[in-house]
């Protein structure tokens, strides 16, 4: 079985690390571990059970979602919830995911009267800690920790579950400790979407890529999703895969086209870049042209922001990209509150269905538009917002 691992550190990652804040980066090589994959590729995979597996996983991934399924039971009278307040505390609100999750959420509680009030976490744990307490102080009616994990403000958090708020946890985990009816859960499951672009170019090599993996260490969430999703999908299913890892952070964005330079150098054989996150695209295309080899590299990254949907349709680097509804990612936290402040409990490991790999194949039929990527739509034609509004008994 062939696989290996080293790291190029391009500075020593702090002991704090935080979203657009901490001081790491650097690169680890690891041997081993769409349009969809290539014809060629697609051959190969016929006969390499490792891409024959992956492009299992990227058929399925691919596929729109044409049909909203209730993730739980029917709501009753939610009048009662008129006039209450939600307090969203999102890690930094710099990021624009968090501005279309929270805009979003706060339509769908607005169906039954419900008002929500931000308070930037400011990717510092003091912040964050602060607008828990705030949320306290205001007698919030419920709070949202928008990808904050618990442990960088533990105490604060330990007292909205003490003062009895029903506090919802996005974009961390799946599941986790506390009541259902008071702590509740939400996350499209980041480890699985960076598996899926590693199985994607698992199947288009054949099970043969030589890989770099451009990982993102704001937090321990960021890392661990890279290390529990693509690398550990690589070590599982591609034996004969290649994978150099280089480590980064968003606060460090300008040093990352050397970084990628430097390993092409290093090795000049890599043909893929997995970017966790499509706002490194840039920099690693960047790169990719210093060291001349923007027309033998593929590039996958996670997000489906339309920037990156835009290039990839023009066969601008770009080969796939992994997106999240990010408007119904905020509905589906709106029936969580609504489930908890009425005092139901939260669905535990609720798993979200509108995400969607993107590739050559299936992106032209998209609208490729602000409107289009507002709309939902890029992941196919299920109402889920008319099918909450009957869920919740306000339609």
């Amino acid at each position: 079985m062939k696989r290996s691992v080293s790291v190029l550190w391009g500075s020593v990652v702090a002991a704090s690390a935080l979203l657009l804040a901490s001081c790491s980066s650097g690169t680890t090589e690891a041997t081993g571990a769409s349009e969809s994959p290539s014809s060629s590729a697609s051959a190969s995979a016929a006969a390499d059970p490792a891409a024959a597996t992956a492009r299992e996983q990227v058929d399925q991934a691919s596929k729109a979602v044409d049909e909203f399924t209730a993730p739980g039971p029917e709501l009753g009278d939610l009048s009662s919830l008129k006039g209450k307040t939600v307090y969203y505390v999102p890690a930094n609100y710099k990021i624009p995911l968090f501005h279309i999750v929270g805009d979003a959420m706060t339509q769908a509680l607005s169906t039954a009267g419900v008002e929500v009030k931000t308070c930037d976490g400011q990717a510092s744990p003091s912040s964050m800690a602060s607008c828990l307490t705030q949320a306290i102080d205001a007698k919030a009616d419920a709070v949202v920790s928008g990808s904050i994990p618990d442990d960088l403000a533990s105490v604060a958090f330990q007292q909205v579950r003490d003062a009895g708020i029903p506090l919802l946890y996005l974009l961390t985990a799946p599941a986790g400790p506390g009541e259902p009816e008071k702590v509740g859960y939400l996350t499209p499951d980041n480890v699985a979407l960076q598996a899926i672009n590693a199985d994607w170019i698992i199947a288009d090599s054949g099970g043969q890529a030589n890989v770099l993996v451009v990982k993102v260490t704001d937090t321990p969430a960021t890392t661990l999703w890279m290390d529990q999703g693509a690398l550990a999908e690589y070590e599982k299913t591609c034996p004969s895969c290649k994978v150099t890892v280089l480590e980064t952070n968003t606060g460090q964005l300008q040093k990352l086209p050397s970084l990628v330079s430097s390993a092409m150098v290093r090795d000049p054989d890599i043909n893929y870049v997995q970017a966790e996150f499509d706002v490194t695209v840039q920099p690693v295309v960047q790169g990719l042209q210093s060291a001349g080899k923007t027309d033998g590299v593929k590039v996958v990254s996670g997000d489906g922001t339309l920037a990156i949907l835009q290039m990839l349709a023009e066969d601008r680097s770009m080969a796939a990209t992994i997106g999240v509804n990010l408007d119904a990612l905020g509905w589906y936290g709106a029936d969580q509150l609504f489930r908890m402040m009425s005092g139901e409990p939260s669905v535990q490991n609720l798993e979200f269905p509108f995400r969607r790999l993107f590739t050559a194949e299936n992106v032209k039929e998209l609208d490729l538009t602000p409107e289009g990527e507002m709309s939902g739509s890029w992941y196919g034609d299920a109402d889920y917002k008319e099918g909450f509004k009957k869920l919740w008994g306000v339609a």
